[in-house]
């Protein structure tokens, strides 16, 4: 008998200790940070992302203090932008990955890897001023008697730039993990915990449809069993 509850506990742990080891080598703001990065990469972009994330470390991103700075300094040390008059005085131009790294294969053009990047800076500028730890911590704070895990992640997660599917997938596996690890509130950790059982399967993909193709009578009925699909 397949237990995707028990699967989708086991994936979440497996999440947790990647939290845990990540706590263990970078401050908080630059763990988190390089692991929303890195999700923006999909399978062929994951690396160039992390290199992009780890040439330009939060603490620089919060010295820049606006979306238009932040965009800039991303796109030309990504290798997208070569304009150089707009860029801080002080800016290390040595730092840049060469534009032939991305892949566009198989991309649609709204996820192509110059446009994730100006979709991130607008989120990335939200939180220069209290960094983005405390701004994920302090959403969750005011979301702790909501009941409603759909409306819960839609508030979390609201900034735009990014579509509310890839924020979705974004909470799961990276906001959610992090915090449970991060927090010492239990209230906290509880809260996580509810949202993660109840709230409804994430968008279906191919692992997904295939699971459902050849186990029928299972049924996918919230976020962590679809995460125990995945795991399976």
């Amino acid at each position: 008998m397949i237990d995707l509850f028990k699967l989708g506990n086991k994936w979440l742990e497996l999440k947790k200790q990647r939290m845990q080891n990540l706590l263990k080598i970078a401050l908080p703001d630059e763990a988190l940070y390089r692991e929303i990065m890195l999700s923006l990469g999909y399978p062929n972009n994951k690396v160039n992302f992390l290199e992009l994330a780890l040439i330009t470390p939060y603490a620089e991103i919060r010295k820049l203090k606006e979306k238009t700075m932040i965009e800039k300094v991303l796109l030309y040390r990504a290798g997208f932008m070569d304009e150089k008059e707009m860029l801080p005085n002080d800016f290390d131009f040595s730092l840049r990955l060469d534009k032939s790294v991305w892949s566009h294969k198989g991309i649609r053009p709204a996820n192509f890897p110059e446009k994730r990047i100006k979709g991130i800076s607008i989120l990335l500028s939200e939180t220069i001023k209290e960094g983005i730890v405390n701004f994920f911590l302090e959403r969750i704070k005011v979301e702790l008697n909501n009941k409603h895990p759909e409306d819960v992640v839609k508030k979390i997660m609201n900034f735009n730039g990014i579509g509310i599917q890839r924020k979705t997938e974004m909470f799961f596996n990276i906001i959610m993990p992090f915090f449970l690890v991060y927090a010492d509130d239990d209230k906290i950790k509880k809260f996580l915990n509810f949202n993660f059982e109840k709230h409804p399967p994430l968008s279906k993909n191919k692992i997904i449809e295939s699971f459902k193709l050849n186990h029928p009578q299972i049924k996918i009925e919230s976020a962590k069993t679809y995460m125990g699909v995945l795991l399976f």
